[in-house]
């Protein structure tokens, strides 16, 4: 992995950089920080941070046409722009320390001439000696200022420029006008700044406006003579010191030259309450709390959507282009964990796309994730523990539990239902089944779309799984796929692109011939985050349900993760928990999914949700989650249904010897363990091997047994009591994200 393959996920985001009204200031001023000042009262600390961008504040308050108030997202909501220049003045008024900045530095033996006492020339001249190089200014007149001369508030002007150019060294030559750029060849560089229709000594015409260079090497030019306004002259005349220290400093202009960036995006303002514009009631200037006031209306405006949007990115609080350095440099850290900075983020992502869909600049921070979880698993720094039960399901359903025929060896069609479907709810998948190939030359495929290894960040795994899918689909024919989950048809169009694919629930609202039946009057539909985008699928779905009698609200949003996306309950369980019950709060109905592991994850947080497959086929409905063991079951008899009807033959599990060990589980504990991804199976292997093998604790306290089994990257542990019937009782279940060397497989 390179730093620029992470950056470039970023590169177009603006989340901190300057709001759009410092885009269209000449001075780049930050706008943003100066108005939180300012509405805080901290007027010096404002002064400095004005005073620092526009070199002469008293100049800037009054004269500045204020360019920003046209960028103000104020007037987005129908108010009127922020008075800058008024919150300017009363900066300057109310500053109790106004010094002059000074910098404690070696001086320089470089020397450079100005020619021009004007605003652009006081401006370069300041910031060179403010560097320690050796200054002379040159002016015909017997002062500076230029055109400010003959303004009326010149006399503030001159204090204010004393003000600024007293803590530094400068050579002042007035009333000398330089005749000829001859006079000046013992100085190393020159600024011409002799203002609006001044003297350009033939170099005007080779002037470049980015560099402030001239055909002559060391001679640079700026300020009204090249047709500047005020405001642009003085800026102009700080961004020439900046390419002449460059110049000085490394032969070339351009050395200091930074692309500005655009900043002018303007940002959703939803929820903010208008303000009108204050008014001072002198009619002049601002009085302390009308100016703290008027400061106060600026928005801050700033693009936050991710932030604001996403459960984690929220929880994190870390700005999209430090996550993308984070995730480079974590792949340059040497040891496991200690010195990585972003494992919990990295695992903490529901990889659903959400803040995508919210980026003015559809930045995907998902993808990040994603890069970060592969190169760790690829250089074996993953935390495998994490994602382990996940995995060995998916090796459960594409081995053990897969199946996929079709009823003359091809077909048109092929029903494809994803691993989670029939493990719910096996009627969803076969009745689902019954009625497509009695409309359709159909078959079908059951298996797992590769999705827990996508989250994982197992390339190998899912690669391979994609072309034992390839393989299969061409020894079918190359059907039509027909997807009743989402995630699993959004991995095939990422993964399998060429296949084709269509939507089981379109294919059902379109279809007719459905006996739709539900006692459901209200409910709202909760559209899985995979299915972002499909209209086509949410559409169909809403026709279903509208075809049975259910009227039906709409959630504030749609397509917002359950929780279930990325594996992070095992990467942060605190996470999946709080997006799991502010999905489940988000409506009073009764929900309404098409994603089996949806409905898992809303029943599991308290709220009451059935699958739209039981409304369109009218099957039962039950608000009952399965258990881990009974899933596997399900998932079996699904297998065995459909091979006894396809293939006339019979499907059987290889039996395990610990498969007669009979459990007793009290419910509130067996709820417990299912929620710690335990099954039955799991300790029952346990319990069988301690047994078989006699390695097992004995507590005298309440006479039970403690066993443990290293399998992969996790240890199980069980307490157990053997009753006189011979079975065994489970007090509590548990497992450790780590294995013992030497211990049993």
């Amino acid at each position: 992995m390179r730093q620029s393959d992470t950056m470039a996920i970023v590169e177009s985001c603006f989340h901190g950089q300057p709001a759009s009204c410092t885009h269209n200031c000449p001075f780049g001023l930050d706008i943003r920080a100066l108005m939180d000042k300012a509405a805080n009262g901290k007027w010096s600390a404002a002064y400095k941070a004005f005073r620092n961008a526009v070199i002469f504040p008293a100049i800037a308050s009054r004269l500045c046409p204020a360019p920003c108030k046209s960028n103000c997202q104020r007037a987005d909501i129908g108010d009127e722009p922020i008075d800058l220049p008024l919150i300017e003045q009363a900066i300057i008024e109310y500053a109790k320390k106004k010094t002059a900045e000074k910098y404690v530095i070696p001086p320089k033996e470089q020397s450079a001439a100005i020619i021009g006492a004007g605003a652009s020339g006081l401006a370069c001249a300041l910031a060179l000696a403010q560097k320690k190089y050796q200054v002379t200014v040159y002016e015909k007149s017997e002062g500076w200022g230029g055109e400010l001369r003959e303004h009326r508030d010149f006399g503030i002007f001159d204090e204010d420029i004393g003000l600024q150019l007293s803590a530094v060294n400068i050579a002042w030559q007035f009333g000398h006008e330089v005749k000829s750029i001859d006079e000046l060849a013992g100085f190393d560089v020159v600024y011409l700044a002799t203002g609006k229709s001044g003297d350009d000594f033939g170099l005007l015409s080779s002037h470049d406006q980015t560099l402030y260079t001239t055909a002559s090497a060391k001679i640079f030019l700026g300020g009204g003579l090249s047709g500047a306004a005020l405001m642009d002259a003085i800026a102009m005349g700080t961004a020439a010191a900046g390419r002449i220290e460059a110049f000085l400093q490394t032969g070339k202009a351009d050395a200091a030259v930074t692309e500005r960036r655009d900043c002018s995006r303007h940002v959703e303002h939803e929820g903010v309450e208008n303000a009108p514009r204050i008014k001072p009631e002198s009619g002049g200037s601002y009085t302390e709390d009308e100016a703290r006031q008027e400061a106060v209306r600026c928005m801050q405006c700033d693009c936050a959507a991710c932030m604001a949007s996403c459960d984690m990115m929220d929880s994190f609080r870390k700005k999209p282009k430090k996550i993308a350095t984070e995730v480079y440099a974590d792949t340059q850290a040497s040891s496991t964990f200690s010195t990585r900075s972003l494992t919990r983020e990295t695992y903490s992502c529901n990889m659903c796309s959400h803040c995508k869909s919210v980026c003015p600049e559809g930045i995907n921070i998902g993808e990040l994730f994603a890069m970060s979880r592969r190169n760790r698993v690829e250089t074996g720094v993953a935390p495998f523990a994490l994602h382990d039960y996940w995995l060995r399901e998916m090796d459960f359903h594409t081995n053990v539990a897969a199946f996929a025929a079709a009823p003359n060896e091809k077909c048109e069609y092929i029903f494809y239902p994803g691993c989670q479907l029939g493990a719910y709810n096996p009627a969803h998948v076969l009745k689902t089944y019954e009625h497509l190939k009695s409309r359709l030359d159909c078959g079908i495929y059951v298996g797992c779309c590769g999705a827990p290894a996508f989250w994982a960040g197992d390339y190998e795994r899912l690669n391979a799984n994609v072309d034992y899918i390839r393989k299969s689909a061409e020894a079918l024919g190359n059907p039509v796929f027909i997807f009743a989950c989402a995630t699993c048809e959004t991995m095939f169009s990422e993964y399998l692109p060429e296949l084709k694919r269509t939507s089981l629930y379109e294919l059902l609202a379109d279809s007719g011939g459905l006996k739709p039946g539900s006692a459901l009057t209200d409910a709202a539909v909760f559209d899985p985050c995979s299915a972002r985008g499909d209209d086509g699928m949410m559409g169909a779905v809403r026709r279903l349900a509208s075809a049975a009698g259910v009227r039906l609200e709409e959630l504030p949003e749609r397509n917002r993760c359950c929780g279930y996306g990325g594996l992070v309950q095992g990467g942060n369980p605190g996470m999946f928990k709080k997006v799991a019950d502010s999905r489940a709060k988000m409506s009073d109905k009764l929900y309404i999914a098409y994603c089996a592991n949806c409905r898992e994850v809303l029943l599991s947080s308290g709220k009451d949700c059935v699958h739209i497959l039981d409304i369109a086929l009218g099957l039962p409905q039950s608000m009952e989650v399965p258990a881990i063991s009974e899933r596997r079951r399900n998932s079996s008899f699904v297998k065995t249904e459909l091979m006894r009807e396809l293939e006339d033959e019979v499907f059987k599990i290889k039996p395990q010897p610990w498969d007669g060990l009979a459990l007793v589980i009290e419910k509130g504990l067996a709820e417990d363990i299912d929620r710690k991804l335990i099954s039955e199976d799991d300790m029952k292997e346990v319990i069988w091997n301690a047994e078989s093998s006699g390695e097992k604790f004995f507590d005298e306290a309440d006479e039970s047994f403690v066993a443990c089994l290293s399998r992969r990257v996790l240890t199980y542990w069980v307490k157990y009591r053997v009753l006189p019937d011979g079975v065994f009782e489970v007090c509590g279940a548990y497992y450790h994200r780590m294995s013992f060397s030497g211990a049993g497989e």
